[in-house]
C-alpha cells in the first residue's frame, strides 16, 4: 500500500535551524486540518527531544507552497462538528498543540510569504517573531467571523496581546486582513525582508535570535491609545464603544462580533491558559448556531463552484494577456477597472467620444476610491489606471484574449457589434456577453466562431458584487467555458454555471420578487412599508429601492421578456406599468418610489397618492411571503430545467447576486426552515386569494409529498 506524504516535514540545515516545512501533498494550499495537526504535534515531540541534546538552535516555520503560508483551517472538518463540546474540544486541541510550540526553548519564526490567514495566523502568533517578505500577497488575517466564529487556535486572546486591543478588535470583527507594511506597523510582523533572498535572509535573522541580537518590538500605540488600554475605565470604554458599531452594523443577527468582544474583554487580564479555555468554550458555543452553519455551508458552496467544471475541461483554459470591453457605460467602465485592477491591461471601446470619456472616468474614480480605502495600495492606483486603454476604433483587438461586451439590451445591436469584433480578434479570441436577459445561443447564431461564444454576466456595481453567471450556448467550446472560468477567478468573482435560459438564474428569480411589488401596492401596501418588511427580514435594500436602482425601463424591458418566456405567472403588475409610463426610470432621473437628495431619500408624494387607500393594507408577513415565496416557488421551475445544478448554486447566486441575508443560508436553506408542506399550503392560500401565479411549481408538490428537502437533490 502506498502511503501519502507528510502534510509537513522537519528539516535540519548545517547551522542546526530546524526547517518546519507545511506543503500538503496534492493541494494549492496549505490548510491545519486533522492529518496536519497530528503530524505538527508529532513533530514537536522530535523537536522537544533534538532540543535537549542541543540542536536545533532555532525553529523556522516554512511553506512549500509558493504565494500562501497556511491558508486557514479545513472548513470540511469545521461543518463536521457535531456539538458545542466536540468544538470546545477541537479548539482545545488546537491551543495546546501551539502552546507546545510557544514553549519550545529556542527562537521560533514563522516566515510569511504570502497569504496567511485563520489558523496560518494563530500559528504565527505563537511563534516569537514573526517574518515576512515585501511580495505584495504577503498578507495576514484571521477571517472567522466571516463564517460565523472567532479565532479559536489563540488568535482572539494573543492578537490583543501584541498589538493593542483596538488593532485586533479592527481585525477580529472584520475578517479583513492586512498587508506586511501594515501589520509591520501593528507590530504584528517584526522584519520585513526581500522576497528574492527571503529564505537565506530569514535563516540569518533565526541565526541572530540565538545570539539574542534580534529586539522584540512591541506594539506601536499612541499616548492615547496606551491610556484607553492600559486603564480599567479606558478598556471598558473602548468595549462599550465596540459593542454599539456591531450592534448598529448587524444588531445582534449575527453573533460572532459579540462573542469576540466579549472573549477579548474577558480574557485580556487573564493568564494565558485560563484566557485560551475562555476563547475555547465561546467558540464552541459558535459553531453550531444556524448562522455559523449557513456562512460554512455557503463558502463550502462558494468553493465548489469555482471546480463546476471537471479537470480535463479546467485544464483547456487559454492565457489572458489582454481584455477588451464593449461599450463604456457604467457597466462597461465597472469591468474595465475590475480588469485593470486586477493587473490584466484592458481595452475599453465604445462609439461615442463622450460616452467613452464618461467610461474611463468612472474607472478612474473607482480605482482612486480602492486606493483610499486601502483595497489597492495607493501608490499603484496610476499604474492600474494606465493598464486602461479608451479607444473609438478596433485598433489593437488583434493581441486580444477576451473580449467582454456590455452595450445596449437589444439582440439586433449586440449581434451587430459581434460581427464587428469578431473580424478584427485573433482565432483563439473568445467572446464573452454581460447581457442579463437575452439568449447568448440566439447572439451566437450571428457569430462566424459560435464555439468562442459564452455569457458573463456581471453584477452592479461590478467592484462589489462577487458573482458572476457564466452562461454556456450550445455551441460553446469546453476552451472556451474554461477560459471564461478562469478569467472570473484571476478577477476575483465567484462563477456559477448557469444554463441559457431567459434571466438566468439570478434576474428569473428576481422577476417575480420584485413584480409582486405593484400587486401589493394594488392591494392597500404603501411604499415604506414594502421595503422596511423585506429589509426587516434581512435583504440590503427593499424591491422599491432596487427597482429604482435597476430603473423602471430596465426592469419593464426584462418584466416583458419574462413573460413573453414564462407567461402569466410572470405578468408584469399594471401599477409598474402605470409608473413606467408617467416617465418614472428610477435614480437616473431622480423619478421612482423615491426622491433623492444629498440629504435623503423619502417616497415621492405623487406615488404616495396615487396608492393611498387603494385597498385595506398589508401586513409585513405577507409581503415577505409574497414577495419570496414566489421565488422558492420559481426556484423550482429552474431546478426543474436544469437552469443551475442543484439548490446549493441558487443559494450561492441568491446571496452573492442580490444580498439575500447570508445568515439564512440563501432563498432555499431559508425555505427549508418553513419545510415543503408548509410552503406548499401558504402558497396555495395566496394562490386562492391573489391569483395562480402562486400555484406551488410541480416540483414543490413531489417534494411536499414525499416530505422532501429543498436544500438536497433535485425536485
Amino acid at each position: 500500500m502506498v502511503q501519502t506524504p507528510a502534510p509537513l516535514r522537519l528539516e535540519i540545515d548545517t547551522d542546526k535551524i530546524a526547517w518546519l516545512v507545511f506543503d500538503t501533498p496534492g493541494a494549492q494550499v496549505n490548510l491545519l486540518d486533522i492529518r496536519t495537526m497530528r503530524h505538527l504535534d508529532r513533530c514537536l515531540s522530535e523537536l522537544e527531544s533534538r532540543i535537549a541534546t542541543g540542536h536545533p538552535v532555532a525553529v523556522i516555520l516554512w511553506s512549500g507552497k509558493p504565494g500562501t503560508f497556511i491558508a486557514g483551517a479545513d472548513v470540511n472538518e469545521i461543518a463536521k462538528v457535531e456539538d458545542a463540546e466536540d468544538g470546545r474540544a477541537k479548539s482545545a486541541e488546537g491551543q495546546r498543540i501551539f502552546r507546545r510550540l510557544e514553549r519550545l526553548p529556542v527562537p521560533k519564526i514563522a516566515a510569511i510569504d504570502g497569504v496567511c490567514l485563520g489558523g496560518g495566523a494563530e500559528l504565527a502568533l505563537a511563534c516569537d517573531w514573526r517574518i515576512a517578505s515585501n511580495s505584495p500577497g504577503s498578507a495576514i488575517g484571521l477571517p472567522e467571523v466571516r463564517l460565523g466564529l472567532i479565532p479559536g487556535f489563540g488568535g482572539s486572546v494573543r492578537l490583543p496581546r501584541l498589538i493593542g486591543i483596538q488593532r485586533a478588535l479592527s481585525m477580529v470583527l472584520t475578517g479583513r486582513s492586512v498587508s506586511a507594511a501594515t501589520a509591520y506597523r501593528y507590530g504584528l510582523i517584526d522584519q520585513i525582508l526581500d522576497a528574492d533572498r527571503f529564505r537565506s535572509s530569514v535563516a540569518l535573522v533565526a541565526l541572530d535570535a540565538v545570539m539574542g541580537r534580534v529586539e522584540r518590538l512591541h506594539s506601536r500605540l499612541s499616548a492615547r491609545d496606551r491610556l484607553l488600554e492600559g486603564t480599567r475605565v479606558g478598556r471598558r470604554v473602548l468595549f462599550r464603544k465596540a459593542r454599539k458599531r456591531v450592534l448598529e452594523t448587524s444588531g445582534r443577527i449575527y453573533p460572532a462580533p459579540l462573542a469576540a468582544i466579549d472573549v477579548i474583554e474577558e480574557s485580556i487580564n487573564l493568564s494565558i491558559d485560563e484566557a485560551l479555555a475562555v476563547e475555547a468554550e465561546a467558540l464552541g458555543r459558535l459553531l453550531t448556531t444556524p448562522v455559523c452553519r449557513n456562512l460554512v455551508r455557503l463558502f463550502r458552496l462558494g468553493q465548489a463552484a469555482r471546480k463546476a467544471l471537471p479537470p480535463d475541461v479546467l485544464s483547456q483554459a487559454r492565457g489572458i494577456d489582454r481584455v477588451a470591453v464593449l461599450g463604456a457605460g457604467v457597466m462597461g467602465g465597472g469591468i474595465a477597472e475590475l480588469v485593470a485592477a486586477n493587473d490584466i491591461p484592458v481595452i475599453l471601446k465604445d462609439i461615442d467620444e463622450e460616452a467613452l470619456d464618461v467610461g474611463l472616468r468612472h474607472a478612474s474614480e473607482l480605482l482612486q476610491k480602492a486606493g483610499k480605502r486601502g483595497i489597492i495600495p495607493p501608490a499603484e492606483v496610476g499604474l492600474k489606471f494606465a493598464l486602461v486603454h479608451g479607444t473609438l476604433t478596433y485598433e489593437r483587438f488583434d493581441e486580444v484574449d477576451v473580449v467582454i461586451e456590455a452595450v445596449i439590451e437589444r439582440l439586433p445591436v449586440k449581434q451587430n457589434v459581434l460581427r464587428e469584433a469578431e473580424e478584427m480578434l485573433p482565432a483563439h479570441a473568445i467572446f464573452a456577453t454581460n447581457t442579463s436577459s437575452l439568449s447568448v445561443t440566439e447572439l451566437g447564431k450571428a457569430a462566424a466562431r459560435p464555439e468562442r461564444i459564452v455569457g458573463l454576466h456581471f453584477f452592479n456595481p461590478v467592484h462589489r458584487m462577487p458573482l458572476v453567471e457564466i452562461i454556456r450556448t450550445e455551441s460553446s467550446s469546453d476552451a472556451t467555458l474554461a477560459t471564461a472560468f478562469k478569467l472570473a477567478g484571476q478577477l476575483g468573482k465567484t462563477p456559477v454555471l448557469v444554463a441559457d435560459r431567459p434571466g438566468f438564474i439570478v434576474n428569473r428569480l428576481l422577476a417575480p420578487y420584485l413584480n409582486e411589488v405593484g400587486f401589493l401596492l394594488e392591494d392597500g401596501a404603501d411604499v415604506a412599508g414594502i421595503d422596511r418588511a423585506l429589509t426587516s427580514f434581512g435583504m440590503p435594500m427593499g424591491p422599491c429601492r432596487l427597482l429604482d436602482e435597476v430603473g423602471f425601463d430596465v426592469a419593464e424591458h426584462v418584466a416583458k421578456e419574462m413573460a413573453r418566456a414564462f407567461g402569466d405567472r410572470m405578468r408584469p403588475s399594471a401599477a409598474l406599468d402605470t409608473l413606467a409610463n408617467l416617465g418614472r426610470l428610477g435614480r437616473k432621473n431622480s423619478r421612482g418610489f423615491y426622491t433623492y437628495s444629498d440629504r435623503e431619500q423619502r417616497v415621492d408624494r405623487e406615488v404616495g397618492r396615487a396608492f393611498r387607500g387603494a385597498g385595506g393594507g398589508v401586513h409585513s408577513e405577507e409581503i415577505v411571503d409574497r414577495c419570496l415565496l414566489l421565488a422558492v416557488n420559481e426556484a423550482l421551475y429552474a431546478l426543474a430545467e436544469g437552469v443551475v445544478a442543484g439548490a446549493g448554486d441558487v443559494d450561492l447566486a441568491m446571496v452573492l447576486g442580490t444580498g439575500f441575508p447570508p445568515f439564512r443560508g440563501g432563498l432555499m436553506a431559508w425555505a427549508e426552515t418553513r419545510g415543503t408542506r408548509a410552503v406548499r399550503d401558504r402558497l396555495l392560500e395566496l394562490r386562492q386569494r391573489h391569483g395562480d401565479r402562486f400555484a406551488p411549481a410541480p416540483g414543490l408538490e413531489r417534494l411536499a409529498e414525499s416530505d422532501g428537502s429543498f436544500t438536497s437533490g433535485r425536485p
